[in-house]
């Protein structure tokens, strides 16, 4: 081969090497600007679970609260089921002693 074609080798392989160069630096970019948008997503995901984990943490404050209140309400009801067959045994227990039973 002469020096002229070496160097016509050479010039190609350069110019070949350079689009590679240009075309990686492309899919470079490429890449970062998709792991610049996974990562948007990936914030606003994080945004979404932090202000569902609050939602949820405000609904379990109330179900932890209604729960109180059923509770205050069943030992009512228990209370008030106690003194009503007090009563009625009370009153069974006149109505049998004046004679009405």
């Amino acid at each position: 081969m002469t020096n002229e074609q070496n160097e016509q080798i050479m010039q190609a392989i350069k110019e070949l090497h350079d689009q590679m160069n240009d075309g990686f630096a492309k899919v470079d970019k490429r890449f970062e600007e998709v792991d610049k948008r996974f990562e948007e997503v990936d914030k606003r995901f994080d945004h979404i679970q932090a202000e569902m984990n609050s939602r949820f943490d405000e609904v379990d404050k109330r179900f932890d609260a209604m729960d109180e209140r059923v509770n205050k309400l069943q030992d009512s009801m228990n209370l008030l089921a106690k003194k009503n067959f007090e009563n009625e045994t009370e009153i069974y227990r006149i109505k049998k002693a004046i004679g009405q039973q």
